[in-house]
């Protein structure tokens, strides 16, 4: 079991992992998201009549998912079967890894302002008598051989059936060992509410750094970068904080 301190290290390490291969490849990326528009009209029309009346879904929420598999499976390498986990997870020599991909609609800033919602196969991270989560704080997959559970979340903000991408965000949950460290207040009710204790809001916002990171180094340690900004939008538009990191915008 590691330390508080050399969990979020390691939360850290592959945070900047991700981060760098986002970064690095962010035009094909948005190009890949963007290529269903390719084909919308044949589509979109069955598209809409499977959405619930009233209201408009993400029409990339499917798509993004078989993005980020292709991307990841050349970085990340191991891809492990389990039923329970985020879209993406991974084995590494020290960690699993779970990566999930969430989109919303620019037009809904309730599904994304400074929060994700987050299920309950997504998360180690817990609230007594609330929220218990179906991830372990640890995996063992051999005796004396135990890999702590990462979890991380990357967030496409966009707009409906358009090839307009207005934000790219990378976040990491802490891990549920770091209760003490970040408590309740990361925790908000989530789209089922707190009755059914199926998903809770991640509101990152709240607390967005690596708490015990920044302590250490006297600086502030981002856990949560927009990897991409549209231009014309502020931050804070987005994550409902002014100083959060932004890599690219354009």
């Amino acid at each position: 079991m590691l330390s508080d301190l050399e969990l979020e290290k390691r939360e850290k390490r592959y945070f900047d992992l991700i981060l760098l291969h986002l970064k690095q490849d962010l035009g094909s990326l948005i190009g890949g998201l963007n290529s269903r528009i390719k084909i919308l009209n044949d589509w979109y029309d069955n598209f809409i009549q499977t959405a619930r009346s009233g209201y408009k879904a993400s029409d990339l929420d499917t798509g993004a998912e078989r993005i980020f598999h292709h991307f990841f499976a050349s970085i990340l390498h191991f891809p492990n079967s389990s039923p329970l986990g985020s879209d993406l997870m991974f084995e590494l020599p020290d960690a699993f890894i779970h990566i999930e991909v969430k989109t919303a609609l620019i037009d809904n800033p309730a599904d994304y302002k400074g929060k994700i919602n987050i299920a309950i196969n997504q998360t180690s991270y817990g609230v007594k008598g609330l929220f218990v989560p179906n991830l372990p704080q640890y995996y063992n997959p051999k005796e004396n051989n135990e890999k702590v559970c990462l979890t991380y979340i990357i967030q496409i903000i966009h707009e409906h059936a358009k090839p307009n991408i207005k934000a790219l965000v990378l976040t990491c949950i802490p891990n549920g060992q770091l209760y003490s460290v970040y408590g309740k207040s990361i925790f908000k009710s989530g789209k089922t509410g707190y009755a059914k204790g199926k998903d809770f809001r991640y509101s990152y916002s709240t607390e967005p750094y690596f708490k015990l990171l920044t302590e250490r180094y006297k600086e502030e340690v981002f856990r949560v970068e927009l990897i991409y900004l549209a231009k014309g939008l502020e931050s804070g538009d987005i994550t409902n904080l002014s100083d959060v990191p932004v890599h690219f915008q354009f």
